[in-house]
Formats: C-alpha cells, sequence, structure tokens
C-alpha cells in the first residue's frame, strides 16, 4: 500500500509518483501471474479510458482492490457517482508540446513531464450498473498474416536451423509452423527486439532475450492467447535483476505500443 505524505503538493507530489511507479514496474515484471493480472485489469479499462499500464500499477499501490479507473466527471456522465469519503487515487498525465519537422512539416507532440490527477475506481463508486469489458476487441483468433502488417520490417516466413525466428537490420523471419499462435508469439518477439532498440544495443544476448519474450508475453496475454513459454522466460527475470532493473517502464511502453498497433488493425 503507498502511503503519499501529506505534505507533498504539486511538483513534489508528481515527483514521488514517478518514482513509486518506476520501482514497483520493474518488480511486477518479475512475476507472470502479476503480469496477467494486470494485463487483464488494462484490457477492461479500456472501455471507458485508456489509462496506461504504468498507471494501473500506481493505482494499484493506492488502492489494491482496483478494477476500473475514471475521473469524478466519468462517472457522473455514466450514472455513477463517487461515495462520499472515498480517497481520491492519483495517477500521471503526460505534459506534452508540439514541435515541427523541420523536412516534413508534419507536428508532433512529444512528453516532457508529467502531472499527477485525481481519479477513483469502480468501487468507490454507486449508482447505475455497467457493462464490463469489451468483445469487440480483438482476441486470441488475430491471424499471423494480418500481424504481418504492423511489423516495422517485412517479414519472411522460412526456416532457419532450430531457430523459431531472428531479427536483423533488414528483416524478421519467422519459421513456419502448424500451431499459428506460436507463429504470433515469435513475430511479436522480434517486433519487440526493433521496438526495444535490440539491433544496435550493447546488452547481453539473455537480456535482450528476457525483454522481448515479456513483451510477447503481455501482448499474447492480452491477445488472449496462452503463452506458457513466455511465462518460463519471464519467470526467469530474477536471475537477471540487476541486469534488467530500470528497464521495465520501457518493456510494458514496447508491449503497450504493440497492441495499439495490433488495435488500429481493426
Amino acid at each position: 500500500m503507498l502511503d503519499i505524505p501529506n505534505e507533498l503538493k504539486g511538483k513534489e507530489l508528481t515527483a514521488f509518483l514517478v518514482e513509486q511507479r518506476d520501482k514497483l514496474v520493474d518488480s511486477v515484471c518479475q512475476d507472470p501471474a502479476e503480469l496477467e493480472r494486470f494485463v487483464e485489469l488494462w484490457d477492461n479499462s479500456l472501455d471507458m479510458h485508456d489509462y496506461s499500464f504504468n498507471n494501473l500499477i500506481l493505482a494499484w499501490l493506492q488502492y489494491p482492490k482496483v478494477s476500473m479507473l475514471a475521473g469524478f466527471r466519468k462517472w457522473v456522465s455514466l450514472g455513477r457517482r463517487v461515495r462520499k469519503g472515498e480517497k481520491a487515487i492519483k495517477v500521471l498525465a503526460p505534459l506534452t508540446r508540439k514541435i515541427k519537422d523541420n523536412d516534413s512539416e508534419e507536428e508532433n507532440f512529444i512528453i516532457t513531464g508529467w502531472r499527477y490527477v485525481n481519479v477513483f475506481d469502480v468501487n468507490q463508486t454507486e449508482g447505475d450498473e455497467l457493462q464490463f469489458g469489451h468483445s469487440d476487441k480483438i482476441t486470441g483468433d488475430i491471424s499471423f498474416d494480418k500481424l504481418k502488417a504492423i511489423s516495422p520490417l517485412p517479414v519472411i516466413v522460412e526456416y532457419s536451423g532450430t531457430s523459431n525466428g531472428n531479427i536483423t537490420a533488414k528483416r524478421i523471419l519467422v519459421a513456419p509452423k502448424d500451431n499459428e499462435a506460436a507463429m504470433v508469439a515469435t513475430l511479436i518477439h522480434e517486433i519487440a527486439h526493433y521496438k526495444l532498440d535490440h539491433i544496435e544495443s550493447e546488452l547481453d544476448k539473455e537480456t535482450k532475450e528476457v525483454e522481448s519474450e515479456t513483451v510477447s508475453y503481455i501482448v499474447t496475454s492480452y491477445l488472449g492467447l496462452k503463452n506458457e513459454k513466455s511465462k518460463y522466460y519471464v519467470g526467469s527475470w530474477n536471475g537477471s535483476g540487476d541486469k534488467l532493473q530500470g528497464r521495465g517502464k520501457k518493456i510494458i511502453s514496447v508491449a503497450e505500443s504493440i497492441i495499439k498497433d495490433i488495435n488500429s488493425l481493426n
């Protein structure tokens, strides 16, 4: 349970929340059961607001029964009200700045910092009944061919010795299998290598593999695929704890990015 000192306000409170979030993200990534739990929470929470995986973990620190989050006004719009005396849960919203690309003239937004905002869990509210979950999201039946559309590199399907797949700066290779779900998991693993900047990284091979397989575990869990292979890799995180310290936030960010790319295929 996160005890937020009452004297912390404004920027000091935001800095405290950022520090606590980053600590917990690393520890959660070491436990497949906790990862699975937060993937399910994140999935369900998308019905009302795209709260990040990191924010759900931060909310859980403050309110262990967390299940679905929304701001005060959102709950009112849904016909529910926050019960009197309930304590707000503090999560982090990004501060952004618009920049223009000198070559393309396109405008993009970059994150320049964070600010805390107050939200409440559904268990802190009362009123109209709600429908939880969403049946329209992509589940375990996503096809390998469909998934190739989100790959940042050309995807080649062919055998390469005993390897399930590998990546170079020019392509991703996935070995053909009768089990299409296994090919999906492998492709996600290789995309994770790319998005984690592993191709040119000086990280050792073991660290790269554990990081990419953790991303694959989060994404395939979201898709409804049972992935015991990834669970084995994630469970071995403790053996690489020193090397992976501080990498949890990056890993979760990449997993979220891949999930959003997959959802954009609808």
